[in-house]
């Protein structure tokens, strides 16, 4: 009986807690992306994969405390310990480990195996628009952190913005107030990033304000 019991918690939501799983890869992945280029360490692959693995073991940690994050919301479907009570921030600590390998084997296996070790499965909780609005409203920091990560990833970094200004002929004319070139969206996030640096007194700026007349002009009294 109690094999039997075990058994149908571990399959009963398994494919909610894997869609959910994905989506939580997929927000640490962006987060730690984003976090790499506000740092300008995405020029060492090391750094961006090392700062995508931190920020997963942060949504684990954060979600074991509950239960929940953003993809378990969106899925509806709460991580809970064979107790029904959330699984604390040691056993997701654990999880964040393990998840990547029950990602794959959730297809072809009918459960988890590594979260039958870890005593933990999903669980749907009690029907209802308004408590999964209410839950869904606790997750609106990530959201929030999501829309600056994406912003740091559109925007050029320091490294993109020098290069392009300082090697690229088409930053050469940007520089130079070439209007064809300066109306677009490379020039203008380029320059406002060079007049950053430039203000915050970087040492690679100086030389660049030297040749690119259109910063020197914004950055006259």
């Amino acid at each position: 009986m109690f094999t039997s019991h075990l058994g149908q918690v571990h399959t009963r939501s398994r494919f909610r807690l894997w869609g959910a799983d994905l989506l939580d890869l997929g927000t640490a992945g962006l987060l730690g992306w984003g976090a790499a280029r506000a740092l300008d360490l995405e020029q060492s692959r090391a750094s961006v994969l090392a700062s995508m693995a931190a920020l997963w073991l942060l949504v684990g940690i954060v979600g074991g405390l509950r239960g929940w994050t953003l993809g378990r919301r969106l899925f509806d479907v709460q991580l809970v310990s064979a107790q029904g009570t959330p699984p604390g921030p040691l056993r997701a600590l654990l999880r964040a480990f393990t998840t990547l390998p029950d990602v794959f084997l959730v297809p072809l296996l009918p459960a988890r195996p590594l979260d039958r070790l870890l005593q933990v499965h999903g669980e749907r909780p009690a029907p209802g628009l308004g408590p999964w609005l209410r839950g869904l409203s606790w997750q609106l920091p990530w959201v929030a952190a999501l829309a600056v990560a994406l912003g740091f990833i559109a925007l050029p970094t320091r490294h993109e913005a020098f290069s392009y200004l300082d090697s690229t002929l088409i930053g050469w004319k940007c520089c130079h107030g070439y209007r064809r070139h300066q109306d677009t969206w490379m020039c203008q996030r380029s320059l406002s990033r060079l007049v950053r640096e430039a203000k915050a007194n970087t040492p690679e700026a100086k030389p660049l304000v030297a040749q690119c007349p259109e910063v020197a002009s914004r950055l006259a009294p």
